[in-house]
Parts: structure tokens; sequence; C-alpha cells
């Protein structure tokens, strides 16, 4: 998957007071900005108000932090995880030799 930079510009207070609610539930402020983009395209809207009932789970600020985790990954292919000898067996088993 291709990656986008996102920048943004907010007083300092703002982000530290955001970045320390962030910290506590374990989350990098690209992780939020990810499951907010998440949540704009569900919704179709940018309407933000201001009580929300329907609070994200921490299962969707999970599913945030995995997709950024995912995207930041350095694996090419599925070789990379592999060691030589096990590359060999695959190819080897993709050929039915063993």
């Amino acid at each position: 998957m291709e990656e986008s930079e996102v920048t943004a510009y907010l007083p300092k207070d703002k982000k530290e007071r955001g970045d320390a609610v962030l910290a506590r539930a374990g989350l990098s402020a690209s992780q939020a900005i990810n499951l907010m983009y998440d949540r704009l395209i569900e919704d179709q809207s940018a309407a933000f108000p201001h009580e929300r009932t329907d609070r994200p789970s921490r299962a969707d600020w999970q599913r945030a932090a995995a997709i950024v985790d995912g995207v930041s990954s350095a694996h090419v292919s599925r070789f990379d995880v592999m060691s030589r000898a096990g590359i060999k067996a695959d190819r080897l088993r993709a050929c039915g030799l063993i």
C-alpha cells in the first residue's frame, strides 16, 4: 500500500494535552489520525458533534493501530521472514518435489 503524509498545525498546549490522552490509550498521533480518516470515510461526513454518545471503542483504537503498524512494515514479501532453508523448501513444495 502506498503511503501519504498528513501535516497538521495546532497550538502547542493542545498537542501536548492530546498526546497525553493518546499515550494513555497506547496510540500515536498517526494511529489516531488514521482512525479519524476511517470514521470520515465510513460516515461520509466531516460533522463532529460536540457530544458523541458513540465514542470509538478500545477495539476501534486497536484496529486503527494495527492498520498504521501494518503500513510501516518493512516486509516486502513472505520470503523476508524465512530462512534460506525455508525458502528452498517452499520453492520445492511449490514445484511438487517434496
